[in-house]
């Protein structure tokens, strides 16, 4: 009988300790670019630096990514001020921005796919 007591309260104990540690998903205040907005945009901002890494020291030109950043913001019709303000809400919570991660890799992985097929 006391085992069968013992039992259930290690049960129950164990239900409230992974309730507990487990924290709410934080809400994206508004105002700034959504999960699914974020990633198109990491995406180009990536492709970006890869190019900038492509540099030759004997070409002239050179664009560093912070240079293509605005380039960037306005093809995805974002200001300066709303990319900041996400990013940092973002950085500030890294288990979203993992989320967002996961999908710029699978984007980038599908663009890396189809140039190599062609």
């Amino acid at each position: 009988m006391r085992s069968k007591y013992l039992s259930s309260f290690l049960v129950l104990f164990l239900i409230i300790a992974c309730y507990s540690c487990s924290k709410p998903k934080p809400v994206i205040p508004e105002g700034l670019l959504t999960e699914k907005e974020m990633v198109p945009v990491l995406v180009d901002i990536h492709i970006a630096q890869s190019a900038a890494a492509l540099y030759d020291p004997e070409d002239s030109v050179k664009h560093t990514v912070n240079e293509m950043l605005p380039y960037i913001l306005s093809i995805h019709h974002i200001e300066q001020v709303k990319y900041d303000s996400s990013i940092s809400f973002y950085t500030r919570h890294p288990e979203i921005m993992q989320l967002i991660y996961d999908e710029v890799i699978n984007e980038i992985s599908k663009k890396q796919g189809e140039v190599t097929s062609k």
